[in-house]
């Protein structure tokens, strides 16, 4: 007797639409195998003919793993929403930076920190002498 085939809600799903939206506009869509998401109550995963699902996100990193031979996609998001549907996902994001381009900003963020008239200040020769003396007073008491 041969095996009764698997219901068609086992067939195998190549995958799935993934859209990621921030208040900036549209940051990455396409198909995908898996994304794993950083849900308000813990970090999940989402695969093809995921049930539906509306959920908050946390700060943190969603992971995309693109359907064809693309490498993993690092997504940071500041947080937001996610709708799950059984071939789609869209990420709704308050703000949403490529991990290239997260790298990027931070670099951007501390130069200009650097620059700062407080930075400034705080390499200023007067400051080290003053901090020194400070310090050498600090140990004698």
């Amino acid at each position: 007797m041969a095996s009764p085939s698997p219901p068609a809600a086992f067939d195998h799903a190549p995958g799935l639409s993934l859209q990621i939206i921030s208040l900036a506009g549209e940051l990455w869509s396409g198909e995908v195998r898996e994304v794993s998401l950083p849900g308000s109550e813990g970090r999940f995963g989402v695969m093809a003919r995921h049930a539906p699902l509306l959920g908050t996100l946390r700060e943190g990193m969603v992971s995309v793993y693109p359907l064809g031979a693309e490498p993993p996609l690092q997504v940071y998001v500041t947080g937001g929403y996610v709708e799950v549907q059984p071939g789609k996902v869209i990420v709704m994001a308050d703000l949403a930076l490529r991990s290239e381009d997260l790298d990027q900003a931070r670099a951007r963020v501390a130069a200009e920190a650097a620059r700062s008239p407080m930075a400034v200040a705080f390499t200023d020769e007067d400051y080290a002498r003053v901090h020194a003396e400070l310090m050498q007073q600090r140990a004698r008491s």
